[in-house]
C-alpha cells in the first residue's frame, strides 16, 4: 500500500457506499510524527467468519495505521516493504478498535514499526504486528490533505 498518494472517494478505505458497513475510522498522528493512534469501528461487509471481521480487513486496519505513521516519520511517499501479523482474538463484526502503532527505529529509508489492536478499554489485545516501511527513492512530499 502506498500512503500519501490516495485521498478522496476511490480512497480504498473509504470505498463503500453504506455508511457504517465497511471502515469507519479516525486516525490521529501525534506531534512527534512517530505515533498514530486510529479508532476503528469494523462494518459488516468485512466479515469473514460468521459474526467476526476478516482477517484481510484487520491486516488492512494496521497496514493503514503504520503506513500513516511511517508517512509521519519520512515525510514523504513510503510503501510497505513487509507486515507480519499474530491474530491473537477475533475481532467481532461491530465492534470498535483502537490501533496503536509506533516507530521502533529508522534505519535510512528503511522505517521499522509495531502495531497493536485492542479493544477501546484496553483489556482485549485483539492482534499485534510488524512491519516494515520504505520511503520511495523519488520520494516526494504527500499531498497537502495528508499528516
Amino acid at each position: 500500500m502506498a500512503v500519501g498518494m490516495g485521498t478522496g472517494p476511490r480512497m480504498f478505505l473509504r470505498n463503500v457506499d453504506v455508511e457504517g458497513a465497511g471502515f469507519e475510522y479516525a486516525i490521529f498522528l501525534h506531534a512527534s510524527g512517530h505515533r498514530t493512534e486510529c479508532l476503528c469501528q469494523l462494518g459488516p461487509y468485512l466479515e469473514g467468519h460468521h459474526g467476526f471481521a476478516h482477517g484481510g480487513a484487520i491486516a488492512t486496519l494496521i497496514d493503514h495505521t503504520v503506513g500513516v505513521c511511517a508517512l509521519g516519520v519520512a515525510r514523504m511517499s513510503v510503501m510497505t516493504a513487509k507486515l507480519s501479523i499474530n491474530y491473537l482474538v477475533p475481532v467481532p463484526v461491530g465492534a470498535v478498535v483502537v490501533a496503536d502503532s509506533r516507530m521502533e527505529r529508522r534505519e535510512g529509508r528503511k522505517i521499522f514499526l509495531s502495531c497493536r489492536v485492542r479493544d477501546t478499554k484496553q483489556d482485549t489485545l485483539y492482534a499485534e504486528a510488524t512491519a516494515l516501511f520504505i520511503q520511495a527513492e523519488d520520494a516526494k512530499a504527500p499531498p497537502a490533505a495528508c499528516p
